[in-house]
């Protein structure tokens, strides 16, 4: 490991930029997989409930995380919203932005959010 307070200031910057990529990229996978859970059944099949209480016994997250994970794998993947009451708005490039590591899974539900008010067209 690198000692920190030897580096110059940009360079601990561009590692923490970095880093935070890292994380979104592999946020990003994780919600691919979720969705592939949620497409799959996966829950059904492993005798739950749903997947988030799936999730919350295989991770250690409380129920509002898993939901919260969930919902914008949902997404980001045009799949059914977990509540299955209507289709996901289609998110392409929220999609590519968060798979390229710049947004966050916090940016995903804003993003669509904002996107609710604008006129399809």
């Amino acid at each position: 490991m690198i000692e920190t307070r030897l580096l110059p200031t940009d360079e601990l910057l561009r590692s923490v930029v970095s880093k935070v990529t890292e994380i979104r990229v592999r946020e990003n996978e994780m919600m691919q997989e979720i969705a592939e859970l949620e497409r799959r059944g996966a829950a059904s099949e492993l005798g739950y409930k749903d997947l988030s209480r799936v999730l919350r016994h295989a991770v250690r997250w409380d129920l509002t995380t898993a939901r919260r994970w969930i919902a914008n794998a949902a997404l980001l993947t045009n799949e059914i919203t977990p509540t299955g009451s209507e289709l996901a708005p289609k998110l392409p490039l929220t999609a590519e932005a968060v798979a390229e590591g710049a947004l966050s899974v916090e940016h995903v539900a804003a993003v669509a959010e904002i996107m609710k008010t604008v006129p399809a067209e």
